[in-house]
């Protein structure tokens, strides 16, 4: 089993300048799968010890075990881990495993807490569509495509078994997957209402009502099969659009187009940040007489907070970022769980950041610090504030005042939330696209094999506190897209009607 996964989660790492994971988690990790169940009693014995194992590396190093300004934790933690055994007494196989786990975490509704199945694709089930896929889109579930003779790409289902669209996804998906009361998490877990993976505690609907953009109405009775391998490939634009490299881009002579697709970089994207702050440099003079620029976060899944503030800062230059960030910032503090596995942690993540030396230096202090928390019996290490960089003048203004407009997806969050939080630090930023994510305050997570290797428990190293962003909180776009088609053409075409 070796073989990259990608989670889709609300989360991932974050964090002032500082990376701890990638959003993708390899499956054979440093664990490999230990005692294969075979049988159904396996599965069930294996499900029930992999959901205690994660609710106890929760209780030994999760901060809100100790958060007092979050003194329910504790006990909805508890109550994630009765809901998901109840449903793993009823486990008889790998579909049954995964939905337990997903329960698990759907109950904590915070991507920065839980757990997330991790499965081979030998015990997996061929995912079952009704011959067409679907996508939120703010108002609406809506058909992206298709190859069912009576249903249409852009028509909207408004019905399945008799029930309204979003109390029927609040009831069935959102048990398992996503947090409900958040916006963006519609946008990025609504296509899975008419996917069936196999989980043996939803059942695949019978019938769907459509409206045509006509406003026709018409209803089918779904008849389910195995997807065709081939529609994968009808399907990859359908989350965020399609994926730019990393860099500057120049849409139009007057529209110039940064595009962000991540905050975990690998080498080569790497290279290509540090080329795209060369080019930003280089090319000022364009950007400040640009018609917009567009910041595109498509994709995005969190990462370090170090890319976007460095891009910030070739924008609206590094005093005004500087300044207004710890202005933001000014009365929030940071505590880092320093329990034993937390703390071993962060003295190992050294050797993964030499190549950002602030970073490092960020690292190299926390970790002494979790340190002599751990060895005083501390449950966490408060962050010493550093040093504050002088306010500006407020009659000081970046000269940059070129129109930015953020295109924002619906999974973002972590580190992608934190570039929001500083561009939208000036007046001349707009957003564009779907509402955010959100985050919890718990942040720069880790990943822990569960006993089964199986599954990774998520494990966040510390919690804000008195952060201007608060628990929950995500960002609204100023103008909205609902279109079906997220693909840069497309967005393109869109934006330059707006800013006409």
């Amino acid at each position: 089993m070796n073989k990259a996964v990608n989670l889709y989660l609300p989360l991932l790492v974050s964090g002032i300048a500082l990376v701890t994971a990638s959003v993708s988690v390899q499956a054979d990790s440093s664990h490999p799968v230990q005692h294969f169940p075979k049988t159904a009693t396996q599965w069930k014995a294996t499900t029930q010890k992999d959901i205690e194992a994660a609710y106890q590396q929760s209780v030994d190093n999760h901060p809100g075990m100790f958060d007092s300004d979050n003194p329910g934790f504790p006990q909805l933690l508890f109550n994630a881990k009765q809901h998901a055994l109840m449903l793993a007494d009823q486990v008889e196989n790998a579909q049954g495993y995964a939905a337990a786990i997903a329960r698990f975490n759907s109950v904590l509704q915070d991507g920065h807490a839980g757990a997330v199945a991790l499965l081979p694709d030998d015990v997996k089930l061929p995912r079952r569509w009704p011959g067409f896929s679907a996508v939120w889109r703010g108002d609406g579930l809506k058909v992206y495509y298709s190859e069912h003779d009576k249903v249409t790409k852009g028509d909207k289902i408004v019905r399945c078994n008799n029930t309204p669209i979003e109390p029927l996804m609040r009831d069935t998906l959102f048990k398992f997957y996503g947090e409900v009361d958040q916006p963006g998490h519609w946008w990025n877990q609504g296509w899975r209402l008419l996917v069936d993976d196999g989980n043996p505690f939803l059942t695949p609907f019978k019938s769907c009502d459509f409206v045509k953009v006509s406003g026709a109405t018409y209803s089918i009775r779904l008849e389910w099969s195995e997807r065709p391998k081939n529609v994968r490939q009808h399907l990859v634009n359908a989350y965020n659009g399609d994926e730019l490299e990393v860099g500057l881009h120049w849409a139009t002579q007057e529209i110039a187009w940064i595009a962000m697709p991540s905050f975990s970089p690998n080498e080569e994207q790497k290279a290509r940040y540090r080329q795209l702050f060369t080019d930003l440099a280089e090319q000022r003079e364009q950007l400040l007489t640009a018609k917009a620029v567009i910041l595109d976060l498509r994709h995005n899944q969190g990462g370090s907070t170090y890319w976007s503030m460095k891009i910030a800062e070739q924008l609206w230059g590094p005093q005004h970022v500087t300044s207004r960030r710890e202005q933001l910032a000014k009365n929030t503090r940071v505590w880092w769980r320093a329990s034993k596995d937390n703390t071993q942690y962060l003295e190992s993540l050294k050797t993964k950041v030499q190549d950002q030396p602030e970073v490092f230096a960020i690292v190299k202090q926390v970790s002494a610090g979790m340190q002599t928390a751990l060895d005083m019996g501390e449950p966490f290490y408060i962050e010493k504030k550093p040093a504050t960089t002088p306010v500006l003048d407020e009659v000081s203004e970046s000269d940059f005042n070129t129109k930015a407009i953020v295109i924002v997806p619906g999974q973002c969050a972590s580190a992608c939330l934190d570039a929001i939080d500083t561009f939208k630090l000036f007046s001349n930023t707009v957003l564009f696209g779907a509402p955010s994510s959100a985050d919890s305050t718990y942040m720069d997570v880790r990943f822990v094999d569960t006993p089964s290797g199986l599954s990774k428990v998520i494990i966040p190293n510390k919690v804000y506190v008195n952060r201007a962003r608060g628990k929950g909180d995500f960002y609204w776009p100023d103008i909205p897209y609902h279109g079906v088609d997220w693909t840069t053409e497309v967005l393109l075409e869109h934006i330059e009607r707006v800013i006409k």
